[in-house]
């Protein structure tokens, strides 16, 4: 069988969507020993795969999203005779006659609406919100089959999309061990504080600031707690610079808080290591998640989580994280408090999310997915 992995979303500068490419294509090739595997691959990751076993790579360097993508990707697809085709995200070629299974992480974007969702000006947000809505209800009926990160997303795909149940199946994302366990000296201690201007205690938040993530209530519970409390807390917040990036540090600066709350922008996974070993805890505030990795994360190096009571987080973290109402600003502060008061709580939810993060597995993700491809060739 000729499969072939649309892996243009390969590498971290994709963020959470490259890590799973990454691990996809890592995993299907260690577990599938007989089919033969197209990688389409752009320029930049191609030599990573040239001269293995039972792989082809095609460089294609067509960007997603775009127009060209519909119009151009079912020739290149086309072109290969595959009898199985995998799109890791929803942005496949509608116009691809061959068999397609498909990756729909999240129906984020069925949520999180608005101009303050946007940097796009009002009526090019409108037409590329139509555009999304056409294309995955239409793509997502055209697949033969679908993989989903958690049953949450799997039962929303089902009831939104209107795609029957029996056609989706849900394959459990996990922790990728780039981000380490360590224990800082003293001088190493002092120099990552310095250089990223923080004072312990610090709270840490990791991941994008879209609206849905919910940033805002984290920084308000936090200048709360500092009013009301003996400790004075620091927030970090580790994300890439972005036009909502601008946005909150505006918000930050127009409320006083830059001695508070710090924007580290991207830090690299040695640079989180560090980071994540000096911090009190995560706090994962974000309304809608597909899978949540970065609370695995955090738990995996032994840092205690509080979390969003929303999306597919209780399903993921199980009792391993301190859950809070989302819309509650005083509950997520109470939570906080109490997290720092209660040494025997921290100590349960580091040792309970140990065990949490390691009952999920890449490889196990990269044997079923294998499965999944042998089952509808047969």
């Amino acid at each position: 069988m000729r499969i072939g992995i649309d892996c243009r979303l390969y590498g971290l500068e994709h963020t959470g969507l490259g890590r799973y490419v990454m691990e996809l294509v890592k995993f299907v090739l260690k577990n599938d020993k007989k089919n033969k595997f197209v990688l389409f691959l752009n320029s930049r990751h191609a030599a990573e795969f040239q001269n293995r076993k039972r792989v082809k790579v095609v460089v294609t360097n067509v960007p997603i999203y775009g127009f060209a993508e519909q119009i151009v990707m079912p020739f290149v697809f086309g072109r290969e005779k595959l009898d199985l085709l995998h799109v890791p995200h929803f942005n496949a070629p509608l116009l691809y006659p061959g068999k397609l299974v498909l990756t729909i992480h999240d129906l984020i974007k069925h949520y999180s609406t608005g101009m303050a969702t946007t940097t796009r000006k009002p009526w090019l947000y409108a037409i590329k919100r139509m555009g999304y809505l056409l294309e995955l209800s239409l793509i997502s009926r055209k697949a033969a089959h679908i993989i989903v990160p958690s049953n949450f997303v799997k039962q929303d795909v089902s009831s939104r999309l209107r795609v029957p149940l029996e056609n989706i199946s849900v394959t459990y994302e996990a922790v990728s061990g780039t981000i380490n366990d360590i224990v800082l000296d003293n001088k190493d201690k002092k120099e990552v504080l310095e250089k990223y201007h923080l004072n312990q205690p610090f709270l840490i938040y990791t991941g994008n600031i879209y609206p849905h993530k919910n940033v805002e209530i984290l920084i308000d519970a936090v200048a709360g707690h500092n009013r009301e409390k003996e400790l004075d807390l620091e927030l970090a917040i580790i994300c890439s610079r972005s036009v909502f990036w601008d946005r909150l540090n505006e918000k930050i600066r127009s409320r006083g808080l830059e001695s508070v709350v710090k924007l580290l922008g991207y830090v690299d996974d040695e640079g989180v290591s560090k980071l994540y070993s000096l911090a009190l805890m995560l706090v994962h505030p974000s309304k809608m998640e597909g899978f949540g990795l970065t609370g695995l994360e955090a738990m995996n190096v032994g840092l205690p989580v509080i979390a969003a009571h929303a999306s597919c987080l209780p399903e993921v973290y199980g009792d391993a994280a301190l859950f809070f109402d989302p819309e509650n600003v005083e509950d997520l502060e109470m939570k906080i408090n109490q997290l720092i008061k209660d040494p025997d709580l921290r100590e349960q939810l580091i040792e309970k999310g140990y065990l949490q993060s390691r009952k999920y597995s890449w490889n196990r993700m990269g044997k079923e997915t294998v499965s999944i491809y042998n089952s509808l060739t047969k």
